[in-house]
Order: C-alpha cells, then sequence, then structure tokens
C-alpha cells in the first residue's frame, strides 16, 4: 500500500501507525483469542446477512448497531486501546438490552425515538423512567435467568475498566514511574502492549459478543435455530 504524502510527519498519524502494528502483533501473537473473535463476528453476520423481514422487526436494528460496536471494540483492544474499548462494549450491550427491552412493542419504540422531540419536563422525565438499565436488563433477566446475570456483570465490568471514568480503569491506564531525585513520573498509558491488560480485554470482547448474540437468540429463537447459530453459540459459550 502507498501511504499519502506526509503521513507520518505529525503525532496523529505516528500514533495511529502505532495502533495499527499492535493490531498486526496481537493478530500473530494471540492467535487463539483472535480466532474467539473471529468467530463471533462470524456469527453475527450469519445471523444479520440476507435476513428479510425478520421477526420482530424493530430489534434488528439495534443488534446492528451492537456488531458494529463490537467490531470497533475488537479494533480497539487489538490496537492497545484497553480502557477506550470499554466504552464500546458498554454500547453493543446496551444496543443488544435496548433491542430485546423495545422487542415488538411499536408503541415503545415510538416513545424511543421522539427522545430528542421538544417535550415538557414532565414527558422528559417519563421517558427517563421507562428507559433505564434497570428496567432494560430486568426484561432480560425475565426471559433469561443466565444471561441477565451476565448482560449486568458485563455492563458494571465496562463502567469500572473505563465506560465510566472509574478507579479500576485509571490505574489499568496509567502507571507511576520512580525517579532517581524521588521524584514521581505519572505516565498515562495510550496503547497497552502485551500482558494481563489486554488477554483481559480481549476475553471481556468476546464476553460481550458473546452476550449480545444470546440476547439475539432469545429475540429470534427460530432464526437461530434455522441458520444453526444456536448449536454454535453453545459449543463456544463452553470456553468462556
Amino acid at each position: 500500500m502507498i501511504l499519502p504524502t506526509d503521513w507520518g510527519n505529525d503525532a496523529l498519524t505516528q500514533y495511529l501507525d502505532a495502533h495499527r502494528f499492535n493490531q498486526l502483533a496481537t493478530f500473530a501473537n494471540k492467535k487463539s483469542q483472535l480466532n474467539d473473535l473471529i468467530e463471533i463476528d462470524s456469527m453475527f453476520r450469519k445471523l444479520l446477512d440476507g435476513a428479510i423481514n425478520p421477526k420482530p422487526f424493530l430489534p434488528f436494528g439495534f443488534i446492528f448497531r451492537a456488531h458494529s460496536a463490537y467490531l470497533s471494540a475488537c479494533s480497539s483492544v487489538m490496537g492497545g486501546q484497553l480502557y477506550e474499548a470499554q466504552s464500546l462494549l458498554r454500547v453493543a450491550l446496551e444496543q443488544a438490552g435496548y433491542g430485546h427491552y423495545i422487542g415488538s412493542d411499536e408503541a415503545r419504540w415510538k416513545r424511543w425515538m421522539a427522545r430528542e422531540e421538544p417535550r415538557s419536563r414532565s414527558q422528559k422525565d417519563k421517558w427517563r423512567e421507562e428507559f433505564t438499565h434497570g428496567k432494560v436488563a430486568k426484561a432480560i433477566t425475565a426471559a433469561d435467568g443466565s444471561v441477565g446475570e451476565i448482560y449486568n456483570q458485563l455492563y458494571e465490568r465496562s463502567i469500572s475498566y473505563g465506560a465510566h471514568p472509574n478507579q479500576l480503569g485509571d490505574s489499568m491506564g496509567s502507571a507511576i514511574e520512580d525517579l532517581e531525585d524521588g521524584g514521581k513520573h505519572f505516565l498515562t498509558i495510550y496503547l497497552h502492549g502485551n500482558g494481563i491488560a489486554l488477554d483481559f480485554a480481549i476475553k471481556s470482547t468476546s464476553q460481550v459478543g458473546l452476550c449480545v448474540l444470546r440476547i439475539a437468540k432469545i429475540i429470534y429463537p427460530f432464526r437461530m435455530q434455522a441458520t444453526g447459530l444456536d448449536l454454535e453459540l453453545d459449543a463456544i459459550c463452553q470456553r468462556f
């Protein structure tokens, strides 16, 4: 590939090059873990590609967005952006959760679509009361207790490690270097290299992808069966 003129002559494009180099290194050195990410992506595509008039129709768009967020998380994690990936993992979970919560309820979908329309304070409060994490998680748990428990665990983990500013995420993305004069040098890690944090982030990304697919299985049991994804999903979940 021929790079554009002046590419790599500034800090931004140098950072992007480092990110891409990390992706290649992760692919080469973490082949087993990356195969899981690839297999999960393949399952998403088998579910989503070529679907005609899925029933219920409304949640399908949410699952598309959950897949897109999963892909972005894979890119970030492979490149070493472990802190930033947590927000993307949360988005993937929330998209799937909202898809399940709305389901075939067109009235609820219309209320969700009207979120940004001018409205009174009381109307906005009602909207916030209806579309909360607690209610979304409760609906998933009512449909499948095991999936609901995993959904909550992964959601809270994503918040702890970077989807919100929290101590665990800050600790993962920073380090303190002792200087010879007794001082301290505070370091913020933009791109992680190989280590426990990378392994943890890759596993978390796989777990989120599988959780989204399990929510999709609740919504679309017949399509999951018709494509054989139900058996594939059960098999890979045994490893996690």
